[in-house]
């Protein structure tokens, strides 16, 4: 799939300006079977590189060994090169595989479980489902931001058993202490990150 139309398909490509994310990026790049786009590109009339969500690429760890960004014949993309795992200019129109993420959107204010379900509902799409470990990640790199210790999430307990309210399965789950609660008290219904806690409780919550 061409870069153009994948940025178009995907809700945010990979941003690799600071080296938390990056070290997120190489790590679930590992073993990948090929190169493969990331959110880079360059404004030809002006030359800056920037990511898919627009902000300037600063610290960008290009490849030494092909004295890259070497621009040959307008070379506007950036691809993570999978020897190495570094970066390289290329065409933009070449067909290479790519890594998405989901876009998480941490809400600072502070809401009830239903409230947030409403909030991002009205604004979004709907509450987060943290439901792979990479989504999962994804969020515990924007968490540090939160106003407040734990942060809600689309998880909640309906009809006996626990589910994502985007209808996500739950195949993945990383509870408090590994420890998937069992019938919880009528008020502990709601799932925060991480923890289960009273859906009146009023706190941050990621968005999606």
């Amino acid at each position: 799939m061409k870069t153009t139309l994948a940025l178009l398909l995907i809700m945010e490509l990979y941003c690799l300006s600071f080296s938390l994310k990056q070290h997120f990026f190489v790590t679930n790049a590992s073993g990948q079977a090929s190169d493969a786009w990331v959110g880079l590109h360059k404004k030809p009339e002006t030359g800056v590189w920037k990511w898919s969500g627009g902000i300037d690429a600063e610290q960008i760890s290009w490849d030494p060994a092909f004295n890259q960004p070497n621009n040959l014949d307008n070379e506007n993309c950036g691809f993570l090169y999978k020897t190495n795992n570094k970066l390289h200019d290329e065409k933009c129109n070449i067909t290479k595989p790519f890594f998405c993420m989901t876009n998480f959107v941490l809400v600072h204010q502070k809401e009830t479980w239903e409230g947030a379900l409403e909030y991002c509902r009205t604004h979004y799409n709907d509450l987060a489902s943290l439901s792979t470990i990479n989504r999962m990640n994804s969020a515990l790199l924007e968490i540090t931001q939160a106003e407040t210790v734990h942060v809600w999430t689309g998880l909640h307990f309906l009809t006996g058993d626990w589910l994502w309210v985007t209808g996500d399965d739950l195949d993945y789950t990383a509870w408090y202490q590994n420890e998937q609660p069992q019938c919880p008290a009528r008020d502990l219904r709601c799932g925060a990150l991480d923890k289960q806690t009273k859906c009146e409780e009023k706190l941050s919550f990621f968005c999606q």
